[in-house]
């Protein structure tokens, strides 16, 4: 007890620990799970949506989140939000640590004593995970206040754009400072989760309350921090490692079985379910890991101390005590399940591969691979690639003209450091926008929205951005009035970040469509009063497919430059792809229509296995 704790000797002590109660703790692992899937995260789905609605918002996206979270309904809703995931975390700690605790008691099955050991500190443990919570942004609020600072001396000069693609020394220094402050979080994140590792079993085995908890796991890692760091810290880590090293082996794996059995649909299906297996066992080897690991240590740091009795730390009953009835009931129960995991897959591929409506392809910027971003000459590429949509930024000069540009300053496009909204269109006009992106384009010059639409009329539909860098309304408005004049509604589609202007322009010509820009959201985006919803493509879920279309929305997924991107949301059901490079997306989707349900099925489960059908530079199939 007094030696300092080695590798070996922590490795047979765990192992020990779970070899002792590894039934019921992998069925714990699956029930939690599936407690917390069905039930806990629907409930707390419904308690937000509550929050949200008596703060007069259906749902909150984009920069007004920070505007949101900064009032008192916001602050309660990142306040349950943080204690309720804490708490979840704790939970499942306390649940592993419990069980491998009372494993072999003379009576009743571990897991109903368990949840009637934990039962009683189901609030203590909550506030233990507020405490936390609290703490720790207590601990990172400088560290945002100085990214925030660095920020804001050194990347305000010019468009953030601006600085991504040229990378000046300015973007350097900033990059340098983030670094040291990330790594100084990380530092601070990693100190902390050391010296609050042992509340939870303190909590637990002890009957503390959450501060005195955390004051005595303080005092027990004081003094022996950087050894059990290595332990605390090392063991997630290593998990991780060896999850992504698994996740290489097993994608060549798979590649070299498909080139084996000829890619049959049966072979996909079973690769498919060893994938999820897989990702199943690497996560519940985290998870229960880091509980037996943490209450290890708990017991030997305490005997250390001498403040737990010398046996105590010892493994517990011999390991050849039988299995509990109830524990293989629960096993049989798992087991029908789990032989009808591949079927089940199975069912779910081929309803992704059947036939859906015709997948639209919304050209980003114009054909921004091929030509200078919003420009003529982008537009006629976009026409020329058979993309159905071009998207385009507009914005208002200093005389109020609407012309096409991204950034709120002209130094990318044109190596001018003037905001538009400083300048005359006669001034921007004169700009070349072309010679940045190669110098056969050195004639280009900011389009104004009345040429693009007499461009594009009947070859190709556009998708109107509205970019605010200046005064909202008048934007909207002049935007309204030039396509109204046009007659251009039933071909165009009016979108922003903003939704109040959205909100505006449909009040000032009904007969406009309008699209809402999520990059990031509270609530049910799809309830909205927008026609569509162009949602960050690892932002859109399936839920939120069927919400969206349930209330008669498109939902356009933004920005997808790889083909096999393009599949899964093809498969998925969105109803237009925004992409850099139309070229590849009206390819792929074309391709897509004429496949049969078989080789759809096949490219469906080789993209879901992450390989590339096409290989870094073939064309799809």
């Amino acid at each position: 007890m007094n030696e300092p704790l080695s590798i070996p000797t922590l490795t047979k002590l765990v192992w020990h620990d779970f070899l002792h109660a590894r039934r019921i703790l992998i069925l714990y692992e699956i029930l939690f799970k599936l407690v917390e899937a069905w039930l806990l995260v629907p409930v707390i789905a419904v308690v937000f949506a509550v929050v949200l609605s008596r703060s007069g918002h259906v749902a909150v996206s984009n920069l007004d989140i920070l505007d949101f979270l900064l009032t008192p309904t916001g602050l309660l809703h990142a306040a349950l939000f943080s204690t309720i995931a804490a708490a979840l975390l704790l939970f499942e700690q306390a649940g592993v640590m419990l069980l491998v605790a009372l494993k072999g008691a003379a009576h009743n099955p571990p897991l109903r004593q368990m949840l009637r050991a934990s039962f009683p500190k189901s609030l203590r443990i909550v506030q233990l995970g507020a405490l936390l919570i609290v703490l720790l942004v207590l601990a990172l609020v400088p560290f945002v206040l100085l990214a925030w600072l660095t920020y804001s001396t050194f990347l305000t000069g010019h468009d953030i754009y601006f600085y991504l693609k040229e990378r000046p020394p300015a973007f350097w220094n900033a990059v340098g400072i983030g670094v040291v402050l990330l790594l100084a979080a990380l530092a601070v994140g990693a100190f902390l989760y050391v010296r609050w590792a042992f509340a939870l079993p303190v909590l637990l085995f002890e009957n503390r309350y959450s501060h005195t908890a955390l004051r005595a796991s303080r005092e027990r890692t004081r003094g022996a921090g950087w050894r059990l760091g290595f332990f605390l810290i090392g063991w997630p880590v290593t998990v991780l490692l060896v999850g992504a090293a698994a996740e290489v082996v097993f994608r060549l794996l798979a590649a070299t079985v498909l080139h084996a059995t000829g890619e049959r649909p049966i072979v996909l299906v079973l690769l498919l379910f060893a994938q999820g297996m897989l990702l199943a066992t690497l996560t519940s080897v985290l998870v229960i890991g880091t509980g037996l690991v943490t209450r290890r240590l708990y017991l030997v740091r305490s005997g250390q101390l001498g403040l737990i009795r010398g046996d105590e730390w010892k493994a517990g009953p011999p390991l050849d005590k039988p299995a509990s009835p109830w524990d293989w009931r629960l096993a049989r129960l798992m087991l029908p399940l789990f032989l009808l995991a591949p079927l089940a897959l199975w069912v779910t591929l081929t309803r992704y591969t059947k036939d859906r409506p015709r997948v639209l392809v919304t050209a980003h910027r114009g054909h921004a691979v091929r030509a200078p971003e919003n420009t003529l000459a982008a537009m006629r590429k976009a026409i020329e690639s058979g993309a159905d949509y071009a998207e385009l930024d507009v914005q208002l000069t200093a005389d109020g003209v609407v012309v096409l540009l991204h950034d709120r300053d002209l130094k990318r496009v044109a190596g001018v450091s003037r905001r538009l909204d400083e300048m005359s269109f006669d001034e921007v006009r004169k700009l070349d926008v072309g010679s940045w992106f190669d110098p056969s384009f050195s004639s280009e010059r900011v389009p104004t929205l009345a040429e693009v639409i007499e461009l594009c009329r009947g070859r190709i539909r556009l998708n109107i951005e509205l970019k605010f860098f200046g005064p909202e309304r008048q934007l909207v408005q002049e935007v309204t009035r030039i396509v109204r004049e046009q007659d251009f509604e039933s071909d165009c589609l009016l979108t922003s970040l903003n939704y109040e202007a959205l909100q505006e322009a449909k009040r000032l010509d009904p007969r406009l469509r309008t699209g809402l820009i999520v990059a990031h959201a509270l609530g049910d985006v799809s309830r909205l009063e927008v026609d569509a919803l162009a949602i960050r493509a690892d932002f859109i879920t399936d839920q939120l497919l069927r919400s969206a279309h349930s209330h008669g929305k498109e939902v356009h997924a933004w920005t997808i430059n790889d083909a096999p991107q393009v599949v899964k949301l093809i498969k998925r059901g969105v109803n237009n792809i925004i992409t850099s490079d139309p070229d590849m997306a009206v390819r792929v989707r074309d391709e897509w229509a004429e496949m049969t349900g078989t080789e759809r099925l096949v490219l469906s489960a080789q993209v879901l296995l992450g390989l590339d059908p096409w290989g870094a530079d073939s064309d799809p199939p």
